[in-house]
């Protein structure tokens, strides 16, 4: 009994574990698409002996993108229509991620994959909305916080975890690709920088307060849900 079921365990995990000793090909494939709502990427794939997966895209946010991550801000503040996290909106976006993974089965396209994934936020606030949100004290007409813009960018880095699956049309040239995903923020950075010459007292400390407040308001709530569609063409 203990022999037929050792058998068993062997037979199992010779089906399922990855055969690395196995004379899988490599496979080498670029692609276009889109990781819903981070950005448009190209991508490239390749794949191990083993069915081992290597994956890096990058690429930037359309508006459309650009708008969900305002709403969300927007929501962050409380629902001030239109008036984001501090006065904060985001005017544009990339992201980049690079993925390790595993196709399971070589007669089925499901793929695991996950890794590492960047995204970067530069945006605008209105100096005065920024001042007054953090210190609760309007600035007076008089100093340079009242009518100027303060630049704004964010940093994620996030752990990303995939679920997809691979369609091979064509001779197996071209790839369709889909997943679905979520990442983790990890850690966010945040600057606040005028775009003047600022001189307001207490000005410099309520940038800081914000800078951090951000920062962490990426951190508690930066869980990012993924939808992952690309067209690609598989060279070998």
């Amino acid at each position: 009994m203990k022999v037929r079921a050792a058998s068993i365990v062997l037979a199992l995990a010779s089906t399922f574990a990855p055969s690395v000793g196995r004379a899988d090909p490599f496979h080498l494939q670029a692609s276009v698409g889109t990781d819903a709502p981070l950005a448009v990427t190209l991508r490239g794939d390749l794949e191990l002996p083993g069915r081992l997966r290597l994956m890096a895209s990058g690429g930037l946010a359309p508006q459309a993108y650009i708008n969900v991550l305002n709403n969300v801000l927007t929501a962050a503040s409380g629902g001030q229509s239109g008036s984001g996290f501090y006065g904060i909106r985001v005017e544009s976006a990339s992201a980049w991620r690079v993925h390790a993974g595993w196709r399971p089965f070589s007669g089925a396209g499901l793929v695991l994959m996950g890794g590492y994934g960047r995204l970067d936020l530069a945006g605008a606030a209105n100096a005065r909305t920024l001042i007054t949100s953090v210190t609760g004290v309007t600035p007076p007409a008089s100093v340079p916080e009242a009518n100027g813009i303060y630049d704004v960018r964010s940093t994620l880095h996030m752990v990303d975890a995939e679920l997809g699956w691979e369609f091979l049309l064509f001779g197996d040239r071209l790839v369709i690709q889909t997943a679905i995903g979520v990442g983790v923020t990890v850690d966010a950075r945040t600057t606040v920088s005028p775009r003047f010459a600022s001189t307001t007292p207490g000005a410099a400390a309520a940038r800081t307060t914000a800078q951090d407040r951000v920062s962490e308001m990426l951190r508690s709530y930066g869980v990012v849900p993924t939808m992952s569609l690309s067209l690609g063409y598989r060279f070998f």
